[in-house]
């Protein structure tokens, strides 16, 4: 996972020294070698063992499969944005920065909430076989994804905004 930025990447590590080996398989490794690490271009990132993030915990693993992270978050009863990477935690929901220009030659950044499929990871994207929001199965839910995904959402955009699309939603539906 990639870390979005230097609070990001302070948040997760942070988190990351909580992690006890109950709850994370490859806590050794991490003790070892560290957590993170640089790729070619010079991104800072969750580092990998055996072909995957350090903090999956395979099927199997007593304290629990999945995401190490995710898994602590449940245990002290946060919400997983708290605790995991931003990369990991925004799917299924993507922020987009858009630089428009107007047609006085002035600018502003506009930010772009919107659903992230498979085109969002470039290239190779569309060969992705684990990721699930483009299955029609996903877009079934009893609740709408705005209200299901709140915390996601609240992190992205701000509580304010946030409670604006709701009632703007709401309209729309009544």
């Amino acid at each position: 996972a990639h870390f979005a930025d230097s609070d990001d990447r302070t948040r997760v590590l942070r988190w990351a020294r909580r992690l006890p080996p109950s709850l994370w398989q490859f806590h050794d490794v991490g003790a070892e070698l560290g957590v993170e690490t640089t790729d070619e271009e010079g991104s800072t990132q969750t580092r990998t063992h055996d072909g995957a993030c350090i903090f999956l915990n395979r099927p199997g693993f007593p304290g629990g499969a999945g995401c190490a992270l995710h898994l602590l978050a449940a245990a002290k009863g946060r919400d997983p944005q708290d605790v995991k990477p931003e990369v990991c935690w925004q799917l299924p929901v993507r922020r987009e920065y858009d630089q428009r220009t107007w047609a006085d030659d002035s600018t502003a950044e506009v930010v772009v909430i919107t659903e992230y499929d498979r085109r969002g990871w470039g290239p190779g994207g569309h060969d992705l076989d684990w990721y699930c929001s483009g299955a029609t199965e996903a877009h079934i839910a009893d609740e709408p994804v705005y209200l299901t995904e709140r915390v996601t959402l609240e992190h992205l955009m701000g509580v304010a905004a946030y409670r604006r699309l709701c009632e703007l939603l709401a309209e729309h539906r009544d």
